[in-house]
């Protein structure tokens, strides 16, 4: 579907990281995470919320990391195709 190539995944992983960043230590800590209450599990919100970001930022830098892996080998393979025809 995407090239070898492609961008997409470097944009995707970026713009993540941005969001994240924003809603941990910028305006969005301070509209929605800033609460002591409710509390999940026995630990205030304030902490829920940035372990919920820490979390979905390590799962999207697995899945960054998978997709252009994925592209890696791919190519690492049809060049060696490529070199066993010649």
């Amino acid at each position: 579907m995407f090239g070898s190539r492609s961008k997409l995944p470097h944009y995707l992983f970026a713009g993540h990281a941005l969001v994240a960043a924003v809603c941990v230590v910028g305006p969005g800590y301070l509209w929605w995470g800033s609460n002591a209450r409710p509390f999940v599990l026995g630990l205030p919100w304030s902490l829920v919320w940035a372990l919920l970001w820490l979390v979905s930022v390590f799962v999207s830098l697995l899945l960054y990391e998978r997709w252009t892996r994925k592209g890696e080998v791919e190519r690492e393979r049809t060049e060696a195709a490529g070199k066993r025809d010649a």
